[in-house]
């Protein structure tokens, strides 16, 4: 629920995969429910990438990080029939991002330059 100070692109604590049977309480974020491993992996790394942090920090603005934060990171899909090929890396991934929506070079180096990596 929280994290960071709301600066843009900040890494974010310590994202993972939830296994079935496994809850937790509202002090965590939720960010999907998949019929695979293999998607919710992809879904990870969307979280990791810098597209989708740059994002969420459209609204993330202090350390509250609830569900409405996310209101701007587009929603995608994980499946094998992806537009996105979720099989490469983070940094790959980043690029197809950038290319499916249509940023120019200025924002792509502003995204680049301000967001920190997370692998």
């Amino acid at each position: 629920k929280s994290n960071g100070s709301g600066a843009i692109g900040e890494v974010l604590s310590t994202p993972l995969i939830g296994e079935p049977l496994i809850g937790h309480t509202q002090s965590f974020i939720s960010v999907g429910s998949l019929d695979s491993r293999i998607e919710a992996v992809a879904l990870l790394k969307y979280v990791k990438t810098k597209f989708a942090r740059t994002m969420l920090g459209t609204l993330k603005i202090t350390q509250d990080n609830k569900k409405s934060t996310w209101a701007n990171v587009p929603m995608q899909d994980f499946s094998g029939k992806s537009d996105i090929d979720w099989s490469k890396s983070i940094y790959e991934i980043d690029l197809q991002l950038y290319k499916k929506y249509n940023l120019n070079n200025e924002e792509i180096q502003f995204i680049e330059s301000k967001v920190q990596s997370m692998e």
